[in-house]
């Protein structure tokens, strides 16, 4: 027997059917797109002043994360360069990798004593010129503060990064975080008299951010000489 397709019927069922469909893909589509801005969440700019409105350069940015043993930091080959140019430490912060080796190249017409008593490496490089000095590595995370022995006015500072993602601000003491994370730690040498303080800020991931930072100046009373007070052991 020849059996008859009821037309009707099936016209009834079809759209019914693609309506399902096309809701369930849109519910995907949606989700995907959820997951998708959660997964890229940029949290907003954030500015860093002081007490004037004057904005911190340079300032580090940093996440409150605790380092999990399988996620332990590779340092980099490449040799980060602290110069010495004008009697001045160029670049005055310079951000590292953990593990990482820097170079210290002279590139006065003068002898420097690059040294450091901070508590992540103390080192010292004695009188030298040129680009005789070997590279120095820093095995742990921290901030060590540079001083000369012969050239009171060169202070440099490193910051050593473990592997938590790290910002620095720019001319306006802005940075734009890839992260959404609303617990941050900023740092900045004028922050304290020793440069070593490091503040924890609660920011708003979905809006920009301002953090007024007192500015401390930097005593310039006594002599920065190897072993003097003013750069002790931090």
């Amino acid at each position: 027997m020849v059996k008859f397709l009821n037309l009707r019927s099936t016209m009834v069922v079809m759209p019914k059917r693609i309506r399902q469909l096309k809701l369930l893909v849109l519910c995907a589509l949606t989700a995907g797109l959820s997951g998708l801005i959660a997964f890229s969440g940029r949290a907003a700019t954030i500015t860093i002043v002081d007490q004037q409105g004057i904005p911190y350069v340079d300032a580090v940015i940093s996440l409150l994360q605790p380092q999990k043993d399988n996620e332990k930091s590779v340092a980099p080959e490449t040799l980060a360069i602290m110069d010495q140019v004008d009697k001045q430490f160029l670049p005055k912060i310079l951000v590292i990798q953990q593990g990482q080796r820097v170079v210290f190249p002279n590139s006065d017409n003068i002898r420097h004593h690059v040294y450091s008593f901070s508590e992540p490496h103390p080192f010292e490089i004695k009188l030298y010129s040129g680009n005789n000095a070997a590279p120095v590595k820093f095995d742990k995370p921290g901030i060590v503060v540079l001083g000369c022995n012969i050239h009171d006015s060169m202070v440099g500072f490193i910051y050593i990064r473990d592997n938590s993602p790290v910002w620095t601000t720019n001319q306006q003491g802005m940075a734009d975080l890839t992260s959404s994370s609303p617990t941050v730690t900023i740092w900045h040498p004028d922050f304290s008299v020793n440069h070593q303080k490091r503040l924890e800020f609660s920011v708003n991931p979905n809006a920009p951010s301002v953090l007024t930072v007192e500015r401390f100046t930097v005593l310039d009373s006594g002599e920065k000489t190897f072993g003097n007070s003013k750069f002790k052991r931090q």
